[in-house]
């Protein structure tokens, strides 16, 4: 682990005033999301002496001259090519089938040795740590909060909730992280980790005291509502630095960035004080993240063998639980997943298809269909954070590829 940016530059491109204030607007997001290494303070997770190379298959298929169906104009058809520029926004794309890749793109400007922010899959990626950490029984996810960060019992609204909770964003605690909201939590809490400049007055606290200040009111029974709230990402990290012992970034690099084989340095963004942000500060080459998501695919294995993540917490994922599917459904209804869940900081859009995802704003994903031996990787510039047209798009390309593939 070593340091990249000690002092952002808050400036990404001179000409046209791009930087910390703008770097997510639609127009800008190609460059932004290529560039959080110069927007924040950043460690490099270095990886282990040994690359460990993909498989290909020659008979790459041609994705772009697929035909699928367009999920914004009904009754239409529309090339690949159209689906993955004009509708899912993609900037890489890399499709794992039966553990050997059928096809890897970059497009809107990315080139392979790019590191592109995967935002909230970084949530899912720290889940794995914790995974790790229960398996080893350093963690049980049965036990409160609070037995390991006892910063937050000054909160009456933690006391009965647990480490599980917190995983499955069940820990019925009011927070609010609707986009398009100003006024919303996410907003300040973005601020305060480094995401914009603060406002005036404001300070930039960093992600921990943000959580502590700020989170401290029940408005759900824990474990009956899912309410999505990044910040609760960041708390499992304080959980990992806190029973490891080290800081974040080292219990990344050690415990699952080292184990994959990966091929170049990773970025981790961290907030002022220097704690790596785990909702979704991440920043890969698209081959890496395909190695460390293709853990879930192979039973929690990596290429060599080794069991990194517990084969258990992979097949506990998958399960049709109607507890979890009410509380998926409790607050905010999804209108494009009916069936769907989340559990352990993943989207478990289809469980009795084994159908899963990580999920980042703007187009992040790594999908994964266990029955066909599926993984597909995307990153995005996706003109807004999210949208019931953007999952339907994505979830077009999904589909339209494991029928292609594998059309059982």
């Amino acid at each position: 682990m070593k340091t990249v940016t000690a002092t952002p530059c808050f400036h990404i491109n001179q000409q046209f005033n791009i930087g910390q204030h703008n770097w997510d607007k639609p127009e800008n997001l190609a460059l932004g999301q290529l560039s959080m290494d110069k927007l924040f303070r950043t460690v490099a997770l270095e990886p282990n002496s040994k690359m460990t190379p993909l498989v290909y298959d020659q008979s790459n298929f041609n994705i772009d001259e697929m035909v699928f169906d367009d999920p914004l104009m009904p009754n239409r058809l529309l090339f690949g090519e159209q689906l993955l520029n004009r509708r899912v926004f993609n900037d890489a794309l890399l499709v794992m089938h039966k553990g050997n890749v059928v096809h890897e793109s970059y497009r809107n400007g990315m080139i392979a040795t790019d590191r592109h922010v995967i935002h909230s899959c970084t949530k899912s990626l720290c889940a794995m740590l914790i995974a790790i950490a229960i398996d080893a029984g350093l963690l049980d996810p049965d036990e409160r909060l609070v037995r390991y960060l006892p910063e937050f019992e000054q909160h009456q609204a933690w006391q009965v909730v647990t480490l599980q909770h917190v995983l499955d964003m069940q820990a019925g605690i009011k927070y609010s992280e609707d986009y398009r909201d100003p006024n919303a939590d996410y907003w300040s809490y973005a601020r305060a980790t480094g995401y914009y400049p603060p406002k005036a007055g404001e300070t930039a606290i960093g992600a921990k005291a943000w959580a502590v200040n700020n989170l401290h009111t029940q408005n759900h029974q824990p474990g009956t509502c899912f309410v999505y709230n990044s910040c609760l990402a960041n708390i499992l990290g304080m959980v990992l630095e806190r029973v490891y012992q080290k800081d974040l970034a080292q219990v990344f690099e050690t415990h699952l960035y080292q184990q994959v084989g990966a091929e170049a340095c990773a970025y981790f963004n961290t907030d002022p004080l220097g704690f790596p942000i785990a909702e979704g500060q991440l920043n890969l080459r698209l081959r890496d993240f395909a190695r460390i998501a293709a853990l879930m695919i192979n039973h929690g294995k990596n290429s060599e063998g080794k069991q990194i993540v517990p084969a258990r917490f992979i097949d506990n994922l998958v399960l049709s639980e109607t507890a979890y599917q009410q509380a998926y459904q409790a607050s905010v209804p999804d209108k494009v997943f009916k069936d769907g869940l989340y559990k352990n900081q993943f989207w478990v859009f289809n469980p009795t298809k084994k159908q899963f995802t990580m999920l980042g704003i703007h187009g992040q994903f790594a999908w994964f269909d266990l029955q066909r031996e599926l993984m597909i990787v995307g990153m995005g510039s996706y003109p807004t954070q999210d949208g019931d047209l953007m999952m339907n798009a994505l979830n077009t390309l999904w589909q339209g590829i494991a029928q292609h593939l594998d059309p059982f």
